[in-house]
């Protein structure tokens, strides 16, 4: 089934419409201490990015740092779009490339013995539009999913709070990691026996699932032109949906989760859905508070463009030194009309551009911002 399919078209009319909340500028609450908080967490990457760069002689991602694949691909926007749902990026049909970065949630790289949670980049080329400022100039958006439908913490104090203990762990030995993240995983398991939340545990302890069979989430909202949404990458091929919930043996070496991914594509393509899920309610679909799942009952993720991967080498040497060295990812790489919204993304706005400017320092590397598919190494 292809972005052209006439079921697709029909699925996506037909959904019901529910009353969907517009954007407005004031949709936003700021508390007064908002930027001390974010210099605090700037602060804090910097010194983690700098602890990391002497530890390993090269500087790398204080928060995804370690890399599984970085693809080239397509990203088509379905036609017949109601509007609700044609906005933006999304507004008329269109294919335009795309890169995306798989990675997993640490600075660290760390061995996928570790349970930790997982994360794709989505970096689409030729986006039309305003863009926000400092974007000026540029055609990309970028759309940073993880593993998880909601953040582990509510705002950017909390976030505060986390990243304080990610700093104070950062120089212990892997093997203590290693017992931690597997603890974490084990106190998930009974958790979801009883029916608990698990949500900050599963921060730390993220099953060995297969990452080509995760659904990704933005966890946080964005605008979506004249109103406001979250985002889900979800699997579509048959193949990818296969994968779903499987597991890989982490003893199988330190980077099972890049060598899985390579294989695939090796032989293979792989095809998403991207959904968005339109805020309908003020009370249950909140913007400042990332840790809450908005429900689905009330609006669910439909499905706006279709995501494909071709065969490929997920992972040369070259593609691995340009995603890693001169690639960024950021919310801030984006079109006006998909700002991103809440207290979380307030902070990343400002903090994965600082940091991602101090990794380039410090390797001595010049950070891209692609203009083409063809920049991107094969």
């Amino acid at each position: 089934m292809t972005a052209s399919d006439p079921s697709i078209e029909n699925d996506v009319t037909a959904q019901p419409s529910p009353r969907y909340l517009p954007y407005d500028d004031d949709v936003e609450t700021i508390p007064p201490d908002e930027d001390h908080t974010i210099e605090e967490i700037v602060a804090s990457l910097a010194r983690v990015s700098q602890t990391l760069a002497r530890r390993y002689e090269h500087a790398v991602r204080p928060s995804h740092g370690k890399s599984h694949g970085l693809l080239k691909g397509t990203l088509t926007v379905l036609p017949g779009l109601p509007t609700p749902l044609a906005q933006g990026l999304f507004a008329t049909p269109h294919t335009y490339p795309l890169i995306a970065r798989l990675s997993t949630e640490p600075g660290e790289l760390l061995a996928d013995t570790i349970h930790t949670p997982r994360g794709i980049a989505l970096k689409v080329i030729g986006a039309p539009g305003p863009m926000l400022g400092g974007h000026e100039g540029e055609i990309t958006q970028d759309f940073l999913l993880s593993s998880g439908r909601r953040f582990a913490v509510a705002d950017l104090k909390g976030f505060l709070r986390v990243q304080r203990f990610l700093e104070g762990i950062s120089g212990l030995p892997e093997g203590a990691k290693q017992a931690g993240t597997a603890l974490g995983f084990a106190a998930n398991k009974a958790l979801h026996l009883v029916g608990a939340d698990s949500v900050l545990l599963d921060f730390f302890g993220h099953p060995h699932t297969h990452p080509l069979g995760e659904s990704y989430f933005s966890q946080a909202p964005l605008r979506y032109g004249g109103y406001v949404a979250k985002l889900g990458l979800f699997p579509a091929s048959e193949d990818l949906q296969g994968l779903a919930g499987t597991t890989l043996d982490p003893s199988m070496g330190h980077s099972v989760l890049k060598d899985a991914v390579v294989a695939h594509f090796a032989e293979r393509g792989a095809r998403y859905e991207l959904r968005v899920q339109l805020r309908t309610s003020a009370d249950t679909m909140p913007i400042e508070d990332a840790s809450v799942e908005w429900p689905e009952d009330e609006s669910p993720f439909v499905p706006v463009a279709e995501v494909v991967f071709p065969p490929q080498d997920a992972y040369s040497r070259s593609r691995q030194v340009f995603a890693d060295d001169r690639l960024s990812f950021t919310p801030a790489h984006s079109l006006a009309a998909h700002r991103p919204l809440g207290s979380l993304m307030r902070g990343r706005l400002k903090a994965y551009g600082a940091i991602a400017a101090l990794r380039a320092e410090l390797n001595a590397a010049r950070r891209v911002e692609p203009r083409s598919l063809d920049e991107i190494p094969d």
